[in-house]
């Protein structure tokens, strides 16, 4: 019988991370038909025999992947992140930008600015200074550093994807000495991620907000007219439950007597 593991995958936040779960821990498992993500939690569920696989192991494979798991508890789960796992990308990008300017800045001021934007006839051409190749490459591993892992994986398996072609165009442009290309490109690359983890955030914030307007308890009508407080979940199919003006409606159903108004608002806007 099937065993349900549950892990909270920092790093997940788009179906290109999911293929790449879904290649790496499916065969450890037995088939990727034995996974079930959610991305808008980060939460890969995995559905296991006994003894076939370890949470630990699974844990390890996750990691091959350049992406971090940990065991879902939903009382840690539920917790904020501390800083460096929530703006980590966001400072990583941010460094990129500020070095990729100062490198350019530096160009400029030795080459002049058709040499930096690497025009042809430059008689400087792909010769930048030194102390601009420092902020070039300082700019281009920041830029990349969430990248790299995934490409050598890419590389590993044989399977091609963004992040080695990416990496690719990174050292091809290195490699003709198009140093402020190089950067830029590691730079645009890694803010298209940054801006896809704020807006994945951002989801994630409005659910949990709507969540939080769930209430925790159910008061079930008794045959004998009393009441018992329920959570929710506890509440059984066909249950009759009472709703106060002013309360929150628990659970699905139908009015079965009475009359009111809902504001719907939270959930329509």
């Amino acid at each position: 019988m099937s065993n349900p593991l549950s892990f909270k995958i920092y790093g997940m936040d788009c179906a290109e991370e999911v293929a790449i779960l879904k290649r790496e821990v499916g065969p450890a498992i037995g088939g990727e038909d034995r996974l079930a993500f959610d991305i808008l939690n980060a939460r890969m569920i995995v559905k296991v025999d006994p003894g076939v696989v370890t949470a630990d192991e699974v844990i390890k494979i996750v990691a091959r992947t350049g992406m971090r798991g940990e065991v879902w508890v939903d009382d840690v789960c539920d917790q904020d992140d501390g800083f460096w796992v929530q703006h980590s990308r966001t400072v990583m990008t941010t460094i990129s930008g500020l070095m990729a300017c100062v490198g350019f800045i530096l160009h400029v001021e030795s080459r002049g600015v058709g040499d930096a934007l690497g025009f042809e006839g430059s008689r400087f051409s792909h010769d930048a200074p030194t102390d601009a190749v420092v902020f070039y490459l300082l700019a281009i591993f920041s830029g990349i550093s969430y990248v790299l892992p995934k490409a050598w994986l890419a590389i590993r398996r044989l399977h091609p994807d963004m992040n080695l072609l990416m990496t690719i165009a990174v050292a091809g442009a290195i490699g003709i000495g198009e140093w402020f290309e190089a950067s830029m490109v590691a730079f645009l690359f890694a803010l298209s991620l940054t801006l896809e983890s704020w807006s994945v955030g951002r989801a994630r914030r409005a659910v949990a907000t709507l969540m939080d307007l769930s209430p925790t308890t159910a008061r079930m009508i008794l045959p004998d007219g009393g009441e018992q407080r329920l959570t929710p979940e506890q509440v059984p199919v066909d249950a009759r439950v009472r709703v106060s003006p002013g309360e929150r409606i628990p659970v699905d159903g139908r009015v079965a007597q009475g009359s009111s108004a809902v504001n719907q608002a939270p959930i329509t806007g």
